[in-house]
Parts: structure tokens; sequence; C-alpha cells
């Protein structure tokens, strides 16, 4: 298959052929002005070079032709917009031309499309296309001078916006691909289309098989790297998003950044990292040696973050502070370069800053109390204290579930509930602790005891309790319990669990047992 991007004027003299599976034309209102309106706000961007539309997907014709496998639809709405400016502008007519496998009729209609034709509900697809003239000749009318936004948009479209010209191989079958895309089953993500554009049989030496052995090395690490990524604690480790597809786009769109930092294509284009590294090799001779670089990097950037993942400190620091949202490169730019003990340093300065923390305020947390402003402090303190528990405590072998974390919902729970009537509800830090929304829902308004027999069932059947968690409700923060003291979480247990948490925060910051 060849992938590159192509500008509409180079489409000029080209013949698209429509098969048969293919639906007639389709667009509405809603997708003919949004496509317009990106262009024409693309039109003021000037830190853009060009504007993409979506994959172009053809196959080559035995008569030059090229089939249509996906794409009609903005390629038909071009196709009218010409016709529009054919007659404001006599000498230019349409780039290219469309032609159908039965829809003839369409064919003609289409060619001979003008203001005056009206809109036939008679025939659906004269009915399409002729209302996307009129909205096209509206949207037109609406600007402040249509000649000159005429004049404008036409020469915009010819030399800037592009489409992705994804080419298939004289092997492949147009109905079966066509099949596909249209059942999702294979969208074209980034990671497929920069996929084919690293394994493009032009690029390569000509000796089959030096690119054949080049091809099948690059696929067999790039599937090594997916199914790495596709262990869900490896991945939620690193990201947010629960990503159920292709993971490694997360990489690509990474060191994309890094590369638009001289090309500067805009990141709201919907394949931005496609779009960067084909920019980027574009203009380059020895595009072999260039995609050997981008993905040696790709490399480096995994084996990197799986150096996090299987170093526990780096792991529970790490993860903690993607998980309250810390870029991703400023986490690289304070781990590259820098001996053990300095990432360290870094790795807990970036954790105080993150959570506004330093010798001084050590003791507000006595006086922290659950507000809705404060919800989101609170929360990632007590998730900062497990964290902090597992790299300072024996416990450290223990990996925590950011998996877990992030696909199940988390809620504060207080550990003295209001229908205990021996003591008030209490929004102070002293009463609260992570649980998964469903436990917590499930048991709403019950005593300690029943909840402490929840808590300990639940872990009993190898649920996911937080250790801090686990530990408040078998009272391992109170100090000279008695028996008794089992069935309630009094005033004395929640001083000395706020004391056991500051007493661990200030090993963690001053750096003990890292």
């Amino acid at each position: 298959m060849n992938i590159e991007t192509k500008v509409v004027g180079a489409l000029k003299g080209y013949k698209f052929f429509v098969p048969s599976y293919q639906r007639g034309y389709r667009w509405g209102d809603f997708e003919i002005k949004a496509l317009l309106n990106d262009i024409l706000e693309f039109q003021d961007n000037n830190e853009t070079k060009k504007y993409y539309i979506q994959p172009l997907i053809v196959k080559k014709r035995e008569d030059g032709s090229f089939e249509v496998v996906d794409g009609q639809q903005r390629l038909t709405t071009l196709y009218i917009f010409m016709k529009i400016v054919e007659q404001g502008i006599r000498s230019d007519v349409p780039l290219f031309e469309l032609v159908y496998q039965t829809r003839r009729e369409s064919e003609a209609f289409l060619k001979s499309l003008s203001d005056r034709t009206e809109t036939l509900k008679s025939n659906i697809d004269f009915y399409y296309i002729s209302r996307a003239y009129k909205t096209i000749d509206a949207w037109l009318e609406e600007q402040e001078d249509k000649s000159v936004a005429i004049q404008k948009m036409n020469s915009k479209i010819r030399t800037s916006v592009s489409f992705i010209w994804y080419e298939l191989s004289s092997e492949s079958s147009p109905i079966e691909v066509f099949t596909k895309v249209n059942l999702g089953r294979i969208p074209l993500t980034n990671a497929e289309l920069i996929k084919a554009l690293f394994l493009n049989q032009d690029y390569f030496l000509p000796s089959v098989s030096d690119r054949e052995n080049r091809q099948m090395e690059v696929s067999l690490e790039w599937e090594r790297i997916e199914q790495g990524l596709q262990n869900d604690s490896f991945w939620y480790f690193l990201s947010e998003k629960s990503e159920s597809g292709t993971r490694i786009d997360f990489l690509f769109e990474l060191l994309a950044d890094e590369y638009n930092k001289e090309l500067k294509i805009s990141k709201q284009q919907k394949y931005f990292p496609f779009l960067v590294f084909s920019s980027y090799l574009a203009d380059k001779k020895e595009k072999q040696k260039y995609i050997k670089e981008i993905w040696d990097k790709i490399k480096s950037l995994y084996e990197e973050f799986y150096d996090w993942y299987m170093d526990l400190n780096k792991y529970h620091i790490i993860g903690y502070l993607i998980a309250c949202g810390k870029n991703m490169h400023e986490i690289c730019a304070l781990t590259r370069n820098k001996r053990k003990s300095e990432i360290d340093k870094a790795l807990l300065e970036a954790i105080k800053k993150q959570s506004s923390w330093n010798e001084s305020n050590l003791h507000f947390i006595r006086n922290e109390f659950l507000t809705s402003s404060h919800k989101k402090k609170i929360r990632n303190l007590l998730f900062l204290f497990n964290i902090a528990t597992l790299v300072c405590k024996s416990e450290k072998q223990y990996r925590f579930p950011f998996d877990i974390y992030k696909k199940e919902g988390w809620d504060i729970e207080h550990i003295h509930a209001t229908a205990d009537k021996t003591n008030e509800a209490d929004d102070n830090i002293g009463n609260l602790a992570l649980l998964d929304c469903h436990t917590n829902r499930s048991y709403k308004n019950e005593t300690f005891l029943e909840k402490r027999r929840v808590i300990l069932e639940r872990e009993a059947n190898g649920q996911f309790v937080p250790i801090c968690t686990k530990n408040v409700f078998l009272k391992v923060y109170t100090n000279d319990m008695k028996q008794e003291d089992i069935q309630l979480w009094g005033e004395k247990d929640k001083k000395e669990y706020i004391d056991a948490m500051i007493q661990l925060l200030n090993i963690f910051f001053e750096g003990g047992r890292l």
C-alpha cells in the first residue's frame, strides 16, 4: 500500500471511479457547513501549513482511474463546490472527474449541476446533490462578499487542503476493505496510518530481501510494544484514557509534539501525529534513514516507560503524578539524564508542588474538612497517603493497581456515618478514607462495625481495597486499642489516624526509604 498526503490541487486530471457497492451521496447541511467552516477558520490560521481532510482510500484501476473505497462524501462535496466556482470563475472547472459504475444518471446530473437545478425529490441522489449545491451557495452568500469568498475558498482548497491519500496495493480487495472500515473493524487510527507510512515499500532499498527483512523487523517490534501496552496494569499506570484499541498511538502522540516544534501543525487536526511524521519525511531523500530515527525513538520511549513500571518507587510516584494530571513531557524532563538520587528528589519536589505541600503546613491536615471546593484536594491527599505507605513501608512489594483505581469510580468515604447515633457525623479528614463508589453506596450510612465487615469480606473475596482504607477498618492506626473499641470510630481513632498520616507523609517527603 502507499500512503502520503496529497493537496487537492494535485488531483488535477484524476478520474475517480465510484463502484456499485458505494451508497449515493448523502451529506446534509450539517456535514457540509462543518467542512466549509473548518476550511474558513483554517484560512486565518497562520501557524498551520495545511488543512487535512479524512483519509481518501483508493485503489488504482487498469485504466488509470482510482476506485474510491472510502471518502466519497468529501470528494463529492468538493466537486460540487467546484461546480459553483466554475460558474463564478468561468476559466475554472472541477479539477477531477467523478464517474459511477451504476449511477450513470447521477453522474450526468452532477456534471450539469448549476444554480438553475431544482431540488428533485423523485430521485434520492438528485435530491442530495442539488440540496448540497444550494447549501454551499447559501453559505457563500452569507459571507461578506460572495465573489471574494468564492475566489479565496477556491484558492485555499486547491493549495492548502489535503487528503491523507491511502492507496491500496494491487492485491487488496476493495470490497473487503470497504466493509471493514464501515463496520468499524479497522478504523484508520494514527497508528494504522503511521504503520503504513513506515512500511511503504517505496521508501526501502531495491533489494527485496532487505526490504522484507526490515518490514518484518518493524512489524514484530510494533506487535511487541502494542502487546505490552495491552497490559492494563502498565497502560493505566501511564494513561487516564480507557483506550481499548490501538494503544501505541499514545507513544506517537508524545513524540509528535517534539517533532512539531518546527513544523507547527495544528494539534486540533484529527490525525495530528501521522501528519507530523508525514510532513517531516516529505522532503527527506533517504526516507528509510529518518523512519528508523523515529522508530528508534518510539522504542526508546517505550523502554523508558517500562523501566518506570518495573521500578516500584518510580511506578508509585510517577503513577500518582500522572493520575493527578501531571504532563508526561514534564515527567520525562524530571527523569532524564539524572542520577537516581536526583530523580527521586525531583519527583518528590513535583509531588510537593502538585499538592502545595511544605514543612510549614504539614499539620494543616488536622483542619482539613470535606467541602465541594476541597473534594479533589482531599481525594488526592488520601490517594497520596496510600501511595506513600507503599513506598515507605514494608508493603513496598505490593503494586498499587492504577487500572482499578482509574476504571472504577472512587468516593471519599465517611468512616463514621450518620446512621451511627452514638456520635455526630464528621467531615474532618480524620473521618475520611478512599473507597470505590459501588461499595460505598451499597452500604450507605451503615455503622462502623457493619462497614468493617463489608470491607474485610470484599478483600477476602480478592477485591481491591486501598491499603490505608483497610488499615482504618482494622484500626491499625489506633494505639492501645481495647476489645470494645472495635465497634466504633471515635475521637481517639480520628486523632491517631491523622497523626499516622502526618508522620508517614513527613517521612515520604524527606525521601525516607526510597
